[in-house]
């Protein structure tokens, strides 16, 4: 039966007039819907009762006569126990005595009961209203019972002594232990001191006289192996009248999941809300489609509090000199619930503006639509200002390389043409004409120079495998060698752009053969990340080594002092790096590495 059903009795007694007299008794007397069943011999009885069970009908309690013809009301009771049926059973006889009396209930019939007046029929009924009622919380224990199983919730019962009275599979489950282990057994089997503790604090405030129903704490249950579980037990006192506490009923919930998903989400929410970037989240199902979430950096970039920008459209940050198109972008994003990046014109609360980078994307929801729109708004106006300065520099660069590539260069050329004249028409005396050649000649170095750090440090890379001792040689034969050596000790191919690593070689080269002497050994080999070039002259002083890389540094009177830093550059663009220690001959060694080399 379910704890609404109408109860079903079943009366059998072989005289008709006391089942009427009693139905309508029964049905007068108890607070319960009854519907009472009437039989005239124990056989009919049990083959009624199986068949409503089978038909899903059960008899909620049986009322039996005791002395019939063909069974007498025990044999009837003690054939129902044979057949499975386990419903309550009373024994109403008209036939009493102490001897049936001790039968009956040694043979475990639920009541016996003589026939008689209004008093004994109402005994009869308060023993029918007591079944029934115990039936009733059978069956709302069973209904709530099954649920908990269902939910597949560890429950427990402690008993007024403070032990295990019932565990269910769930919590033996849990905590890794038996039920037989478990049942006996104090709390602090599970729990450590701190925790039992708790759930006496907690019980005691539940039966205190103010104190509430139940209480929700959270408990951390130690299993049989394995770290501590974190846990919210949600514990009740059992049902009792007066003084008599009889125990406390629990179940356990397993948030130790929970907890760390809770976790992960304040570290996330913390991040948000801590990041560099301002952050906003905006709610598309809202109309005009409002930021519910900022974070501190937009605060702090805009100047509105969070009271001030939550539940409007960010589009009170425009003004005045905000321009329509990167607006109409992201509306058109929006609208087609894409991504987008754009950079508009802003205005702090104050009225200062600003140049802001939108970014925005789409948050979609298990069916794929938008949920949100989470924005993340960088001010750029710092960076916008230095990309501006640095515009103008390499406009001016450029006019300044211009100048050096033909107005300085072309007077150059005619100077060298009338210092050519003068040397023919001239028969002795050139060592002073000599002089203004080799100043010309360092002006075109310098030049040249100066050129290649204007034009060539910066721009587009385009790599290719060079092989390095092919390299090397076609740059050793681009200087002035004179009675200088070179010997190359790698086969490695190099990843590189080919016109700024021959310079890099050429200016390597030079430097070795212009410092290291006349007969000057220079030698090219390989290292695990890279390559060196290195000679056997007579070095560079280890107090010079942090100097020899800057714009305009050489130790010769007739150097443009920026072959060297030409190399640096050359070698930053690459993404390499280059050091300068001594050699194992007490020469110069450049070291090149980081290179993508095989």
């Amino acid at each position: 039966m379910s704890a609404t059903d109408t109860f079903r009795l079943l009366h059998v007694d072989d005289d008709p007039a006391v089942l009427d007299l009693t139905s309508s008794f029964l049905d007068r007397e108890l607070g319960w819907e009854v519907t009472t069943l009437t039989e005239t011999s124990p056989e009919a009885a049990l083959s009624r009762v199986a068949d409503d069970a089978d038909a899903g009908a059960d008899v909620d309690c049986i009322i039996s006569d005791y002395d019939m013809p063909a069974m007498d009301g025990l044999a009837f009771f003690e054939a129902a126990r044979e057949h499975g049926i386990t419903t309550p059973f009373i024994l109403y006889t008209g036939k009493g005595s102490e001897e049936i009396a001790s039968r009956a209930l040694n043979a475990g019939v639920t009541g016996y009961f003589q026939k008689g007046g209004p008093d004994q029929q109402r005994r009869l009924a308060n023993r029918v209203e007591q079944v029934l009622d115990d039936r009733r919380t059978q069956a709302v224990a069973d209904r709530y019972s099954t649920v908990i199983e269902a939910l597949g919730y560890p429950v427990y019962v402690v008993d007024a002594d403070g032990r295990f009275e019932f565990v269910n599979e769930s919590f033996a489950e849990l905590t890794g232990y038996d039920r037989e282990t478990i049942i006996g057994s104090l709390p602090s089997l599970i729990k450590d001191d701190a925790a039992v503790e708790r759930a006496e604090s907690e019980l005691g405030g539940i039966l205190s006289a103010d104190g509430p129903d139940s209480s929700q704490f959270e408990v951390d249950i130690v299993p049989k192996e394995g770290d501590p579980i974190r846990c919210r037990d949600h514990m009740a006192a059992l049902p009792y009248d007066g003084e008599c506490f009889e125990g406390s009923v629990g179940i356990l919930r397993d948030v130790s999941a929970e907890r760390r998903r809770r976790r992960e989400l304040d570290y996330r929410t913390r991040a948000m809300d801590e990041a560099p970037t301002g952050i906003t989240m905006t709610d598309p199902s809202r109309a005009d489609n409002p930021m519910i979430y900022v974070n501190d950096a937009f605060v702090e970039m805009t100047g509105y509090d969070r009271e001030a920008a939550l539940d409007r459209n960010c589009r009170f940050l425009q003004g005045p000199d905000t321009d329509s198109e990167p607006v109409e972008t992201l509306n058109e994003a929006i609208e087609a619930g894409e991504p987008a990046t754009v950079t508009l014109r802003n205005y702090r609360r104050d009225g200062e503006p600003f140049w802001n980078r939108v970014s925005i994307a789409p948050l979609r929801d298990d069916d794929g639509e938008v949920a949100r729109w989470v924005g993340f708004q960088e001010d750029v106006t710092e960076y916008r200002r230095y990309r501006r300065r640095l515009e103008r520099q390499n406009e001016r660069l450029e006019r300044f390389a211009g100048v050096l590539s033909h107005d300085l260069r072309n007077p150059l050329t005619v100077a060298a043409g009338e210092l050519e004249l003068a040397k023919c028409a001239t028969e002795a005396g050139h060592e002073h004409l000599d002089a203004v050649a080799d100043a010309h000649a360092r002006i075109e170095a310098l030049i040249d120079d100066l050129l290649t750090l204007a034009r060539d440090t910066d721009g587009d890379m385009d790599r290719e495998a060079l092989s390095l001792p092919t390299m090397v040689t076609r740059c050793w034969s681009d200087i002035e060698t004179r009675d200088a050596t070179l010997r190359v000790e790698t086969e490695r191919t190099v990843n590189a752009e080919s016109r700024r690593f021959r310079r890099l070689l050429t200016n390597l080269l030079g430097n070795a053969v212009e410092h290291g002497g006349d007969d000057v050994v220079v030698t090219v080999g390989e290292t695990d990340g890279g390559f060196y070039v290195a000679d056997d002259g007579p070095g560079i002083p280890e107090s010079e080594r942090d100097r020899i890389f800057e714009a305009g540094y050489s130790t010769d009177e007739g150097g443009t002092g920026f072959g060297l830093e030409i190399v640096r550059e050359f070698v930053d663009v690459h993404g390499w790096t280059v050091d300068v220690t001594e050699s194992a001959d007490g020469g110069a060694r450049f070291d090149v590495r980081g290179v993508d080399a095989t």
